[in-house]
């Protein structure tokens, strides 16, 4: 069976499919529906099955409207289909058997684990080439239903009764903790975890999957679990191009529900999450952050926003904002010129991000002022938050990076800061906004600068 894709960009050029898969088809694009094709390929055991569930998958691709079929010609016993990428343009040819494909194909396909090889290990290579594509899309990643779809195809494949996903904790002062959406993606509550941290850390540094038959009988959970150990387990690392970003932890209330194709399946599921997982760090890094500070930007402060006030509605948590400004920042342009400047916002950014909590999202705002959104927060902690910010900058020592006399007033620079509370100072994300910035900072300016003015008029 001879299998070639032909892509058309400059020259025509021949692709072997994996890479053909690797390259062109647009995951983060995918539905349900979509995902689930794409997930079948995991079951592929020949080159025909993967064929056939790679054509599966383009037509689906045409109905989404991201590629279009512009040619199906049936001779010699194969079908000679063509395609145009409506989101690159290019245009690219698949031949195939004939037999296995109608005009639309309709079939369901289950998905199910890799195949078995002749020494009873897992055959991942095809599945691993596939997860590639998650690496290689450059459109912006929602974690949270891809990640549902996996555990989904896991619970079909090998079965269990709890699953969780756990950062791992190097990554707690880095990028990777401000994927504050992965909070809502099943995971159970530290009192109830299973799994130590001890045997957590080992999973990661080894970054193999480990299989527990029975948790009563293993001294390391018997000793170290929060709670009283029993059934079995299946830790598998979040892995992505030699990185490990945390744990995928399976757990079953019955002894010996795992076997080792189980923890290798669960190990390729947290590939395909690692590398969800990086890519969403990548395209923040892109998109959500700001050159010059190197924090988020305005565009991440205000989806955050947005994301925290609903939290608030669903819990019952207020969250508060800060609107913070240089004072007399213009003077420093002006006299130190505009390198110099860029220094002083990136210095005044690491202080910022130093003096706030875990869980705060600190980001600039636009020019020299900056926006802190505070979740779970009350009324006086948000201002200990806020007066801790304004001392730290006001005590912080300015590096300039010129030996200019005239910059030597550069060495101490002051903050104003207004702040809101929702849904307590304001019902909407309009009126924290104006309230914080227009209100309590200017009040602040206009009080003598260098100080904390925080809404006291509830809406």
């Amino acid at each position: 069976m001879i299998v070639f894709i032909m892509m058309t960009v400059r020259r025509k050029q021949e692709l072997p499919l994996a890479q053909f898969v690797r390259d062109l088809i647009p995951v983060s694009r995918l539905d349900a529906r979509g995902l689930e094709l794409y997930l079948a390929m995991t079951s592929c055991r020949s080159q025909g099955q993967l064929e056939t569930r790679t054509v599966d998958l383009l037509e689906h691709l045409c109905e989404l409207g991201v590629m279009r079929r512009i040619e199906r010609v049936e001779r010699d016993g194969r079908i000679h289909l063509k395609y145009r990428d409506l989101i690159g343009l290019d245009t690219f040819s698949i031949t195939t058997s004939a037999g296995g494909h109608d005009e639309a194909p309709t079939q369901e396909v289950k998905t199910g684990a890799p195949g078995p090889r002749e020494d009873g290990q897992l055959d991942l290579s095809v599945p691993r080439a596939i997860l590639d594509v998650v690496a290689a899309s450059s459109r912006r990643v929602d974690l949270a239903g891809p990640f549902g779809y996996l555990y989904e195809f896991l619970r079909e494949t090998i079965g269990y009764d709890r699953i969780a996903l756990f950062l791992s904790s190097d990554l707690l002062n880095t990028q990777a903790s401000t994927l504050r959406e992965l909070e809502g993606i099943a995971q159970w509550a530290e009192e109830e975890q299973f799994c130590p941290t001890r045997v957590r850390k080992d999973v990661e540094e080894s970054a193999r999957p480990l299989v527990v038959t029975n948790l009563s009988k293993d001294e390391r959970f018997v000793r170290n679990a929060p709670k009283a150990a029993y059934g079995s387990m299946v830790v598998a690392p979040l892995t992505s191009e030699a990185y490990v970003y945390g744990t995928l932890e399976v757990w079953s209330s019955r002894t010996n529900a795992f076997t080792a194709d189980d923890a290798a399946l669960a190990a390729f599921v947290g590939e395909f999450a690692g590398g969800l997982i990086r890519r969403k760090l990548e395209i923040e890094e892109l998109v959500f952050i700001d050159h010059t500070t190197q924090i988020h930007n305005r565009r991440y402060f205000e989806e955050q926003l947005d994301r925290e006030m609903e939290r608030s509605k669903r819990s019952g948590d207020a969250v508060a904002l800060l609107i913070i400004d240089l004072d007399d920042f213009k003077l420093v342009n002006d006299t130190c010129g505009h390198a110099t400047g860029d220094s002083v916002l990136r210095q005044v950014a690491h202080v910022l991000v130093e003096s706030a909590r875990q869980v705060d999202i600190v980001a600039r705002y636009g020019g020299e002022e900056f926006a802190v959104i505070l979740p779970g927060i009350n009324r006086e902690s948000a201002i200990t938050v806020a007066e801790r910010m304004r001392e730290n900058v006001a005590q912080h020592t300015f590096a300039t990076g010129t030996a200019d006399v005239a910059c030597d007033g550069v060495g101490q620079v002051t903050v104003s800061i207004g702040g809101a509370l929702y849904p307590t100072d304001a019902r909407s994300r309009s009126e924290l906004m104006d309230r914080a910035d227009r209100i309590c900072l200017y009040d602040a300016k206009r009080r003598g600068k260098n100080r904390v003015v925080f809404c006291e008029n509830p809406a």
